[in-house]
């Protein structure tokens, strides 16, 4: 084909739907046929039924853009702003968060129950507080709920809004996985205060980067807390850095959703100085979303159909496999057969508690490593009190305990993160798959440090702010008053400062026991549920043989005339497969 000539050709989305139901209509004649439901089985036909459904329910679905990203970094607040109006709950807990699907109609709310019911939900009780109470009243726990909203950017797009990444994968897993599968293009959310962390980074490489028709935009949210464009620049500097190898000529977008709405609902904006850059940045990305649905809406429905006829034919030809050996299978084969699959059961329960051990090894060494870096942080945290003398006492009695959380914290997260490549580079030894679900399941950042001081001079009308600035690795304390209604109490509070330092320098050997304890808490978590993904990954590789086996054993038991039209009944199922696979190509 000449240069250029392919990018000149558009494809009918009514001809492709056609083409792929008459294939489909073909391999519906053995699904409902009981004489070849008999000679393929049942797991065949429920397989090659599950696909059908799967593939005519996407025909006619709008462009799918699937927001991502861990927890608390915008992605309800983004897609609020991209629509114009509060449409998804901000602000919400891991626990209470629901997949969201949102496309264009009237406005209305839906929570999909089981077993095929929906319930109506008014916009009250979309919040958080009301939904918690309406799953005790109902006795239902909502996963998903489905939105409609009159707004134009959905006339064309659907928005699915996912729950944050990480702990809420345990119960979202499979909603999120089918989302990101069925996505036509992902927006990956991350903040600039913690700019694609290494488990950010994990999960883009495991989860997204291999769909390979989809489209991803890396959304850094945020921007409004950057002073300057100065900043803006070393920032997107660093974002180009860390993703060059990941995903090279990727150009992240960084922008503020808050300040998006803010300038929506002429509200006063987070940023004053900033409002000019910040409203031409989002703008931007606006266009770039149309200019991308736009670009898409011609090979949307042949990409779409490429990715699931395509997983369609890999499984369905596996099956068929099994089958095709049974045919060729003696009665000793095939106990041959099942005495492998023994064999292998066993050799792979004992690479499973080999690997356990291994990862219990490294988590150990971990565990040590942690402490010997927090253990070095609280030194320096604990020299660093002898330089806040100057510090107003009221101050130092408000922020301290804050400060000292949220350093702990942040080293507790540099950690982890650190560590969990460790870890993923040993999984990556056993499987890519394996390694892929980790990168799903992040330790819960909720340490739980015991860190108190008598906070009994805090009131409400106090104003007073307080600055975290780092150099390199450390946390130095700045505080800066905004305030004057604290400086009433100055007086009373300015000898007491040296009694709250003694204070703090006494609850630093309690507070080393605390992290000791968070440290081994957290990496005993990581380390179950590394093992829990293990047991998985060889409990579905065991249940997969075993079906094979047994699958290739019914055939082999079958006499020479149902062998002969099993063969048959599988060189027709594989004729059509290759017709699809045909198509598939002529769509490329």
């Amino acid at each position: 084909m000449g240069a250029g000539i392919e990018n000149r050709i558009t494809y009918d989305p009514d001809e492709i739907t056609r083409l792929l139901e008459n294939q489909l209509d073909k391999l519906k004649v053995f699904r409902f046929d009981s004489r070849y439901r008999s000679l393929l089985g049942e797991s065949f036909i429920n397989l090659a039924a599950r696909w059908e459904k799967d593939i005519l329910s996407r025909r006619n679905d709008p462009f799918t853009l699937v927001v991502c990203g861990e927890f608390k970094r915008g992605k309800s607040s983004l897609i609020n702003a991209l629509l114009g109006e509060d449409v998804t709950p901000v602000n919400v807990t891991p626990e209470t968060v629901t997949l969201n699907r949102i496309i264009y109609g009237p406005h209305s709310n839906e929570a999909v129950l089981p077993g095929g019911k929906k319930l109506q939900l008014s916009d009250e009780e979309m919040q958080r507080e009301n939904l918690e109470a309406l799953m005790r009243q109902t006795g239902f726990s909502f996963r998903q709920i489905e939105l409609q909203r009159p707004v134009d950017f959905l006339k064309q797009t659907a928005v699915v809004d996912t729950p944050g990444l990480g702990d809420s994968m345990r119960d979202f897993g499979g909603l999120v996985e089918e989302a990101l599968a069925q996505a036509d293009a992902v927006v990956y959310v991350f903040s600039v205060n913690y700019p694609l962390s290494q488990t950010e980074q994990l999960f883009l490489k495991t989860m997204i980067v291999p769909q390979k028709y989809t489209d991803l935009l890396l959304v850094g949210n945020y921007l409004d807390v950057l002073n300057s464009e100065e900043d803006y620049e070393r920032m997107r500097s660093l974002l180009v850095s860390r993703i060059q190898n990941l995903l090279p000529g990727q150009e992240p977008w960084l922008l503020s959703a808050l300040d998006e709405r803010c300038r929506q609902l002429r509200e006063e904006r987070p940023n004053p100085q900033m409002e000019a850059q910040l409203g031409e940045r989002f703008d931007r990305f606006r266009e770039e979303l149309n200019r991308l649905v736009e670009a898409k809406k011609e090979t949307i429905l042949p990409d779409r159909m490429q990715r699931l006829a395509r997983g369609m034919i890999a499984e369905l030809s596996e099956s068929l496999t099994a089958l095709e050996d049974g045919l060729s299978m003696s009665s000793q084969d095939v106990k041959a057969a099942m005495e492998r699959v023994q064999e292998q059961k066993e050799s792979q329960i004992r690479t499973q508690e080999e690997t356990g051990r291994r990862i219990d090894r490294l988590i150990d060494s971990m565990k040590t490593e942690s402490r010997m870096w927090m253990g070095e942080l609280l030194d320096d945290m604990q020299q660093e009190t002898g330089t806040l003398t100057d510090i107003p006492a009221a101050e130092l009695s408000k922020y301290y305990t804050f400060y000292c959380i949220d350093t702990i914290q942040e080293g507790m997260n540099r950690c982890i993160e650190q560590h969990t490549l460790y870890l993923y580079d040993l999984l990556e030894e056993i499987s890519a798959e394996l390694s892929a679900k980790l990168s799903k399941t992040k330790v819960n950042s909720s340490y739980g440090f015991r860190f108190t001081l008598d906070n009994r001079t805090w009131t409400k009308g106090d104003n007073v702010s307080y600055v975290v600035s780092k150099v390199g690795s450390l946390a130095l304390l700045s505080l800066v008053a905004d305030g004057v209604a604290g400086a009433m109490r100055q007086k009373e509070m300015a000898d007491k400062a040296p009694d709250i330092l003694r204070s703090i320098g006494r609850q630093y050997p309690g507070l080393r026991a605390s992290v000791n304890q968070a440290v081994d808490s957290v990496y005993g978590k990581l380390g179950e549920n590394a093992k829990k993904q293990l047991a998985e990954y060889y409990g579905d590789k065991i249940r997969t043989a075993q079906e094979q086996v047994e699958q290739s054993a019914m055939v082999a038991r079958q006499d020479e005339e149902r062998k002969a039209e099993i063969r048959t009944a599988v060189s027709e199922i594989r004729e059509i497969l290759s017709q699809i696979q045909t198509e598939l190509e002529g769509m490329a």
